[in-house]
């Protein structure tokens, strides 16, 4: 049976406000990463991820929900690739950041799937998606918070589904790794930069008994590496409350 942590509402509340304020300011940093965000930058901030149709065997049947969507470039991406039956869903904490991703989208369906709501409280059922992708957001994240969103996105991946994880990670060198979580905390509080091997231990300890290195690169910009996971539910896995009844 998974254990269930239990994060600080108040705690995710004044990060939400923290991101809130940077992401809708006019500081320089905030101008930088809602530019890094957008579609002219992707290939270099996301470039693996255009080999995923290809290494996921993705199709038309996948139904995708994007954790942190931000303006919803990966999503967006993905989607043109793939032609989904269903539209995407993208959601984020920021109404800053999902006002540009509205902006940004041409596609009425994908922008009515825009959801603002925390990571750690996914306001969707029970299996409601066999593709969960989530980068560059559990940085932001303590442990707990981290096994939480985890727990959460077990919920509502379908049996047999996939989630992808993706986040800036150390380097192994501790006067480096110090610079990048500086250089990354611009206009937030100190980001935590996990291991592989660390974001693969807090999924399992969530339940995934499915947990491996997704091994994504290369990341061209920033150069700070990365650290990915892929995760699953097996297929005709029972959902714990049908197993528990």
């Amino acid at each position: 049976m998974t254990a269930h942590h239990h994060s600080d509402p108040g705690e995710q509340a004044r990060r939400a406000a923290e991101h809130e304020r940077w992401l809708g300011s006019y500081s320089l940093s905030a101008r930088g990463i809602r530019w890094w965000m957008g579609p002219l930058w992707q290939w270099f901030a996301n470039a693996p991820l255009y080999r995923l149709k290809a290494n996921l065997k993705l199709d038309h049947t996948v139904r995708m929900l994007d954790i942190g969507t931000g303006r919803g470039t990966v999503m967006r991406m993905l989607d043109d690739s793939l032609g989904c039956d269903r539209a995407p869903v993208g959601l984020d904490v920021s109404r800053a950041v999902l006002r540009l991703a509205d902006a940004d989208e041409n596609n009425f369906a994908r922008g009515a799937g825009l959801v603002q709501g925390s990571a750690t409280a996914l306001p969707f059922a029970d299996g409601a998606f066999n593709l969960v992708l989530c980068g560059h957001l559990v940085k932001h994240l303590d442990d707990d918070d981290v096994r939480a969103l985890f727990i959460e996105v077990r919920r509502v991946l379908e049996p047999g589904g996939l989630a992808l994880v993706w986040e800036f990670g150390p380097t192994g060198h501790g006067a480096l790794d110090a610079w990048n979580a500086r250089t990354l905390s611009t206009g937030v509080r100190r980001p935590r930069l996990r291991s592989t091997r660390t974001l693969r231990g807090l999924a399992e300890e969530a339940g995934f008994a499915f947990a491996r290195d997704a091994d994504l690169r290369p990341f061209l910009l920033p150069p700070i590496p990365r650290a990915s996971i892929l995760i699953g539910r097996p297929p005709g896995e029972q959902s714990e409350a049908r197993a528990e009844g």
